[in-house]
């Protein structure tokens, strides 16, 4: 498929970013995994954070260098995204890594999105993952209701989905994001919510894979003018 050459290409450039010797944190999902395989063809020499227990076990059995999160500041981070606007708000948390991927993303002097083009948007208007407390689930779900949202949670084969913190998932829709920073913070102080997945302002640069090769957009500007060459 052509979405999977983007991601490679998307990988690829990814990893010039990484530097021997560097602490790099890694986030989750199909891209972060090709982003691994590219570090191992690479003979890449840092040292890896990973934000979920599936990119920790790929990592590892990669051979890749893994530290844990002991410094305040780690270089670089490496995720993916699921939606990202022109002003660099993302949606994240498909793969129920949110709350370690927006510690590592705070925790990093540069964070780098690796996304392939069909994750451009202009406006937000996915559903946003908030992990939750079981103990506070119903609560949590009319609460997010009042705020708006249709919460819906998250199952794996008639089972809640449980985050590697143990927790659940609502995936709330809320249709067009208008103000991310202030949904973002809405979330967040209901008790009982750990974290949500709109990552404000998330990174310094994107890195998008797209026909023929993949570009790094470091402003509104380019990022509006490579979506509208699609």
């Amino acid at each position: 498929m052509e979405v999977d050459k983007w991601k490679e290409f998307a990988a690829e450039r990814a990893c010039e970013f990484v530097e021997d010797g560097m602490r790099v944190g890694l986030g989750s999902g199909t891209t972060v995994q090709r982003i691994i395989r590219a570090l191992v063809r690479r003979r890449s020499r840092a040292k890896f954070v990973p934000a979920s227990s599936s990119t920790e076990e790929l990592a590892r059995r990669s051979g890749l260098n893994l530290i844990p999160l002991e410094t305040p500041e780690l270089d670089l981070v490496l995720d993916g995204a699921d939606e990202v606007d022109p002003e660099f708000n993302a949606l994240k948390g498909k793969g129920g890594a949110l709350t370690r991927e927006k510690i590592l993303c705070h925790a990093a002097k540069k964070v780098i999105l690796v996304v392939d083009r069909t994750k451009l948007v202009r406006t937000l208007g996915g559903p946003v993952p908030v992990e939750v407390l079981p103990f506070a689930l119903t609560f949590v779900g009319r609460k997010l209701e009042e705020l708006g949202g249709e919460p819906r949670l998250r199952e794996v084969s008639g089972s809640p989905f449980l985050t590697d913190n143990g927790n659940y998932i609502l995936d709330t829709a809320f249709g067009k994001i208008r103000d991310p920073v202030k949904l973002e913070r809405e979330i967040n102080q209901m008790p009982g919510v750990i974290e949500n997945g709109i990552f404000p302002r998330a990174a310094d640069e994107i890195v998008v894979g797209h026909e023929g090769g993949a570009s790094v957009v470091r402003g509104r500007r380019q990022f509006l003018s490579l979506l509208k060459s699609f």
